[in-house]
């Protein structure tokens, strides 16, 4: 080691003291320390309340709509569509089932002003969902839609 018998000596103390802390240490939470088991009831209330905060909000369905669209030429064009509006907040349900009614008048209103070149195109479908984002949120007086899910959208 360093030759001087009592800095040697030290050195070996303290290590050994070391290595003692380290073993007790370990033993303690080994052996000795035994960790409380989880309450299961307090834990699933705690998973589930995370859970909502990280949770999306579920889309609010609307009810399956056929609009008569503008049309140049003489044939009728018709549009089919099922939409959902995605809310930001997940408590906006009640105000979208109270202006339903409103909500279907204000989505044939749009959709009948459009033509069926319009809407077959990307930017006209980008176009219809965000006047009907901007008319719902006019009706439910809020910023509560996010954005519009077509789950049908089929123009004959």
């Amino acid at each position: 080691m360093t030759g001087n018998k009592l800095v040697d000596n030290i050195i070996l103390i303290l290590s050994f003291l070391a290595t003692a802390a380290c073993v007790g240490v370990f033993v303690y939470t080994e052996v000795v320390y035994q960790k409380p088991l989880p309450d299961g009831q307090a834990e699933l209330g705690k998973l589930i309340s995370d859970n909502k905060k990280m949770a999306f909000p579920a889309p609010f369905k609307l009810d399956p709509l056929i609009i008569n669209l503008n049309s140049r030429k003489t044939r009728l064009r018709f549009l089919s569509v099922e939409a959902q509006l995605v809310p930001f907040n997940h408590d906006s349900d009640d105000r979208f089932e109270t202006h339903r009614s409103m909500i279907n008048d204000a989505i044939i209103n749009i959709a009948g002003h459009m033509t069926a070149e319009e809407l077959n195109s990307i930017s006209g479908k980008i176009l219809l969902e965000e006047r009907i984002k901007k008319s719902v949120n006019s009706i439910v007086r809020g910023q509560l839609v996010k954005g519009v899910l077509f789950t049908k959208f089929v123009i004959q």
